[in-house]
């Protein structure tokens, strides 16, 4: 899980003089990226509040764990599923089991074997912990089976073709069962231990985690920076001026920054094929109004995507009526047109439901510091419909608390890039999937469409198209309302090389120093 916060500014202000007078030299300690150097030194607005895949609940905080954690399966830059701790995977002809096969000879950060007893626990430990967050993506695995030592078959309820997908990133990352097994809070907390590139040396919750590169990593030749900090909760707008300075060399930036950063000379990462985002209203049907689906339909056509663009996408966001950006394989052309932006539409459906002007009243729920504009870009949209909405924005935690156990009526939320089309999917609309505030409630004609995608082998010609009905059939019926796509950006300096550009995480393999700027 990841939120924010606005703190350490004044630490962050005697740095920045600090590094000021050091500003002019690319050699320097504090510039980590000039000649010489081999420390990413990462600055983040974020918090990290969580070390363990299988309870973190935020997709952005997979930047934070894959230096950490290997998976079974990886991406490449063409989205296509690649071996990692795992060498292979095989289907029966039925396409309800899946026999994975482990690399020989790995072991975690503490020098325990990665198995398929280690992989048998942590699929149980998904199904059954009651903090998992990857519950509802593993619906449809119904058990794990050790078949020796680097062997495991998976028991699937249904034909599912997606779940190598499913393994990778974020919800195949394989902590170390001995960790697990001793202390799962722990390994949250305090003591991540994975098979990634990279171990922990030091880590102050909530503050800063120090990763130094791990040798016995099975692709550690395709890993030269050897070292990264990560200072989390800084200020975003100390941000831009830690790169100029030299305390940074890496920082994930607000859209509002971009064009600061680009000119001043960083390099900007962003774009749909990396680290795009998605800002969303999420509804409770099962709590009053939303009970009526009329009141939802009206929300849709209150919603102007337009304006949550134009005023808070700085040139680098774009209007959307569905959860993925266009270029996508989910992306659905047909849904843009699906609810336009109508206010008076909006009006038309609440008064021939009996609503009178005023009458439809709730409270808009998310992260402090995260969404306050958004939410009153939102509440003076509904406002025009006669719709009245008080903002309540708290901390993480105790948002959490409400999103997580399902008991807010509505918030606002937003996600990057997931790994699995179709885990993108079953976290928006499925039974226990983590975005889906209305869960366990999810819909027939999904549910359908679901299983004919599950069932489509990746490389099928039906395959795209199965996906977006798939895709199409979850919002028509489902209770996520999409405000905007904006870019989740980085800025660097020159002298660290690009990062793979791979949807939804960060990719250290082949990244290096070089001696420009």
């Amino acid at each position: 899980m990841i939120r924010t916060r606005k703190r350490r500014i004044g630490v962050l202000t005697a740095l920045v003089t600090a590094g000021a007078l050091l500003a002019g030299c690319s050699t320097s300690a504090a510039a980590g990226g000039g000649s010489g150097s081999d420390t990413v030194h990462w600055g983040t607005k974020q918090i990290a509040t969580a070390w363990d895949p299988v309870v973190t609940g935020s997709t952005g905080a997979t930047n934070y764990l894959t230096p950490i954690y290997e998976s079974l399966f990886t991406l490449n830059e063409k989205r296509e599923v690649k071996p990692a701790l795992a060498e292979s995977y095989s289907y029966n002809q039925a396409g309800d089991q899946i026999t994975i096969r482990l690399k020989p000879k790995l072991t975690f950060q503490d020098g325990t074997p990665v198995n398929a007893e280690a992989v048998k626990f942590h699929i149980d430990r998904i199904k059954s912990q009651q903090n998992s967050a990857l519950k509802g993506s593993y619906n449809n695995v119904k058990s794990a089976t050790v078949i020796d030592d680097l062997t495991v078959r998976l028991d699937l309820g249904q034909q599912d073709y997606q779940i190598p997908r499913l393994l990778s990133v974020r919800g195949g990352m394989l902590p170390s069962k001995a960790a697990a097994q001793a202390d799962p809070v722990k390994l949250s907390q305090t003591n991540p231990v994975g098979a990634g590139p990279y171990k922990v040396v030091e880590i102050v919750p909530e503050s800063k985690i120090v990763l130094e590169k791990w040798d016995g990593y099975w692709d550690a030749a395709n890993i030269h920076v050897k070292r990264i900090e990560i200072n989390f909760g800084i200020d975003a707008n100390t941000l831009v001026p830690g790169l100029q300075s030299g305390v940074y060399n890496f920082a994930q930036i607000d859209g509002s920054q971009i064009q600061q950063a680009r000119s001043a000379g960083f390099d900007i990462l962003a774009g749909v094929n990396r680290q795009w985002g998605s800002t969303f209203l999420s509804l409770n049907v099962n709590k009053a109004p939303f009970t009526d689906p009329k009141v939802v339909e009206a929300i849709r056509y209150a919603v102007n995507p337009a304006e949550f663009a134009t005023k808070l996408g700085f040139g680098e966001g774009e209007p959307s009526h569905q959860p993925f950006p266009k270029g996508h394989p989910a992306y659905v052309d047909a849904l843009d047109s699906e609810h336009p932006y109508n206010p008076a539409r909006a009006r038309e459906i609440l008064a021939k439901a009996g609503y009178a002007d005023g009458a439809i009243s709730f409270d808009i729920a998310g992260v402090a510091t995260n969404f306050d504009q958004v939410a009153e870009v939102l509440q003076g949209q509904l406002k025009a419909v006669g719709i009245r909405t008080t903002i309540k924005l708290t901390d993480f935690a105790n948002w959490g608390k409400g999103y997580y156990g399902k008991t807010l009526a509505a918030s606002i939320f937003g996600y990057v890039g997931r790994d699995s089309h179709v885990q993108a999917l079953t976290e928006h609309y499925d039974t226990g999937g983590v975005l889906n505030l209305s869960s366990p409630y999810t819909s027939a004609p999904f549910q359908q469409a679901l299983k004919a995608v599950r069932a489509t082998p990746l490389d099928s010609p039906d395959y795209p198209s199965r996906l977006q009905a798939a895709a199409k059939a979850g919002y028509e019926n489902g209770s996520t309302v999409s405000l905007y796509t904006y870019a989740s950006a980085i800025a660097k300096k020159k002298s660290l090389s690009d990062l793979p550009a791979i949807d939804g995480f960060l990719s250290w393999k082949g990244v290096t120093f070089t001696h420009g700027d």
